[in-house]
């Protein structure tokens, strides 16, 4: 009689095999993820910081820069540096440091200086595997090592300062944190640059170009106007409020690394937002992977309703040219809704002393986010309010084919529903 052969076959793995090597990829996929959304939480945060008005002061601008930084990330110390043009050296101006590690100011004007110069004078990222005793005498006490990783501050091509983060532990630097790193290193740039100019631009008429870069020309004449001084409050206006958002970009997020999605994000705002200023709106907020865009606030113009429709069908145009000129590098194809309403807001400077941002309130502001979020890929709808600002406004519309009565909407926190038209366009 033929025994069976119950030998198990070791060449299939076992379900206890498979269950931890699901439990490894699943731990792994959720500290991308996690690592991710930490990473895009400190670029929005410098972002919105930029926004802030309190730059008269940009000692305590860049401490909080460092602040979010620290946030989000166990460093033991870190600091920035600024070129100064008068003595031809690096100088600190801001730090923060671990209370284990703290010491007197003066220690630091030297801290990590070869590492700092070599980024700079290299306009390169430049890291210390093994940085124990470099940065401090009580480091060279340590028996353990501490990373040294230091990311010039790059301005038209060019180091202007240096971003140094010293890590508790021996750490490999790989291009993924480098490349991140630089991008926070990038916002910070900008908070330099626009403390520098508004410490001029009473003085010297040509500033006002530059502070366009970095906000809309109507909120840099707001700022202008006021001498820098901005208070809390705000005024009844009517305005247009026009927000965007990208289609699936959360299951584009879960298919590419970090590095593409910040990559994509940067190219997307750097494309859209000066389709928004052409128009002469105001770009509100960045909301992660979507625009709020406001045409008529602070400074009111002609029209402002027929700006604002332009504007999305350019923001559109823009995504497309985009969209073809990235094939190569295969990233995803971009899809963006848009929703428009005009109504009256509350436009000014809302926050608190220490934190404030030029933004509007108000219904209609909830009625342009909700009506965007039920447009489809590449779809504009506007509510009636628009469409029969655009009809008094009596004037052609670059773009526009025809407005398309859709079904009343229903949506959120309001019992009538809202009569939206589609946008029509040249596809």
């Amino acid at each position: 009689m033929r025994r069976e052969n119950k030998t198990p076959n070791k060449s299939r793995p076992s379900t206890m095999d498979e269950k931890k090597l699901f439990k490894k990829q699943y731990l792994k996929m959720r500290d991308l993820y996690e690592n991710k959304i930490k990473e895009l939480s400190v670029i929005r945060e410098l972002v919105d910081m930029l926004r802030l008005t309190g730059v008269s002061d940009r000692i305590a601008l860049f401490r909080e820069q460092l602040q979010v930084i620290r946030k989000y990330f166990f460093v033991t110390h870190v600091s920035l540096m600024l070129f100064n043009e008068k003595t031809q050296r690096l100088e600190m101006l801001a730090f923060l440091n671990d209370p284990a590690h703290a010491h007197p100011h003066r220690d630091y004007e030297s801290l990590c200086h070869k590492t700092a110069e070599q980024a700079f004078t290299q306009n390169q990222s430049a890291f210390m595997k093994n940085a124990a005793g470099p940065c401090s005498p009580e480091a060279e006490k340590d028996d353990g090592g501490q990373s040294l990783l230091s990311v010039p501050l790059s301005h038209n091509g060019q180091a202007i300062g240096v971003l140094n983060l010293l890590f508790p532990s021996i750490t490999r630097f790989d291009r993924n944190q480098i490349s991140f790193f630089s991008l926070v290193a990038d916002q910070i740039v900008t908070s330099a640059v626009l403390s520098r100019l508004y410490s001029q631009m009473l003085r010297e008429e040509n500033q006002r170009f530059l502070l366009s870069r970095f906000f809309s020309k109507n909120v840099a004449r707001e700022i202008l106007k006021r001498k820098g001084i901005l208070r809390l409050g705000g005024d009844r206006k009517r305005a247009t409020i026009l927000f965007a958002d990208l289609r699936g970009f959360t299951a584009i997020s879960e298919r590419f690394d970090e590095e593409t999605v910040v990559d994509v994000l940067n190219d997307f705002f750097s494309h859209i937002t000066p389709t928004i200023f052409r128009n002469e709106g105001t770009l509100d907020k960045l909301l992660g992977d979507g625009i709020m865009a406001v045409f008529g606030a602070p400074i009111s113009h002609a029209h402002d309703p027929v700006r604002a429709v332009e504007a999305a069908i350019e923001i559109i145009e823009e995504l497309r040219l985009l969209n073809r000129a990235r094939r190569d590098k295969q990233w995803p194809e971009l899809k963006i809704g848009i929703g428009i309403n005009t109504g009256d807001v509350v436009a000014g400077y809302i926050g608190s002393d220490d934190h404030i941002n030029y933004t509007v309130i108000g219904d209609a502001v909830n009625v342009a986010q909700r009506i965007e979020s039920m447009a489809g890929d590449d779809e504009i709808l506007v509510t009636r309010a628009v469409k029969e600002a655009i009809d008094e406004a009596g004037t052609d519309v670059r773009g526009l084919t025809a407005f398309t009565a859709l079904p009343p909407l229903h949506v959120k926190g309001r019992e009538k529903p809202l009569t939206v038209f589609r946008v029509e366009y040249a596809r």
